[in-house]
Formats: structure tokens, sequence, C-alpha cells
């Protein structure tokens, strides 16, 4: 199955694809992804919103 790490920006209200894997490649990667965009946009407050989630093909 392959995995995506979205990012929401409040105010756009879009989602923008960060990084995509194959979850039999460590998902730890998709969290260090995260935890990396988080302290890069930590100036902003919270105004950004991550999650992992399947990708698109795995529902076809």
């Amino acid at each position: 199955m392959r995995l995506k790490l979205i990012g929401r920006h409040i105010r756009d209200d879009q989602d923008y694809e960060i990084e995509e894997i194959d979850s039999e490649v460590n998902v730890q990667i998709l969290l260090s992804k995260m935890e990396e965009e988080i302290e890069a946009n930590r100036a902003e407050g919270s105004n950004w919103r991550y999650s992992i989630i399947a990708h698109e093909d795995t529902y076809r």
C-alpha cells in the first residue's frame, strides 16, 4: 500500500502532498518528515495540520 503525508494550511483550505512512500518502506520516514514540517512552520503557529493517508490507488 502506498501512503502519503498531507499538509493542510487552515487559511488556504487545501491539501498539499508533501511525501509519498510504499508502506513496505519504514513508515517512520513519513513521521520524521512530518516532524520536520512542523519545525519548519513553527513560526506560523498552528496554521498547519498534517495527516498520513492511504494513496487513492489503494481504493481501486
